[in-house]
């Protein structure tokens, strides 16, 4: 319905931000590699191409920021991660490590 919305609160900002309808979708395919700009991050779906599994993300746009997220799997299964609320990266979201990986496919604005 037009002009009804979905709104949830921003406590950083301390505004009422609308809900998105949909996400944007990047697939990374390897390490050192991101999306640069301010963004928040709805889900990542990982695809593991063997056991022991590993990656990291950082709030950067270059190799050796700080960890803000890591994942890591004993064995080889494809899952998706949900984040609600939203992880909010200011600076990118970069992918540090890529250990044992085929992709990762994130959902952001």
């Amino acid at each position: 319905m037009p002009g009804a919305y979905e709104y949830v609160w921003n406590h950083i900002t301390e505004e009422w931000e609308k809900a998105p309808a949909v996400v944007t979708t990047t697939r990374l395919v390897a390490e050192d590699t991101g999306i640069a700009g301010a963004h928040k991050l709805y889900w990542v779906a990982c695809s593991p191409s063997g056991a022991n599994a590993e990656w990291q993300l950082t709030d950067d746009i270059a190799p050796g920021g700080g960890i803000v997220y890591d994942h890591w799997d004993t064995d080889r299964h494809s899952e998706q991660l949900i984040f609600n609320p939203p992880m909010q990266f200011d600076t990118g979201i970069w992918v540090e490590t890529f250990t044992n990986m085929t992709s990762l496919t994130f959902g952001y604005i």
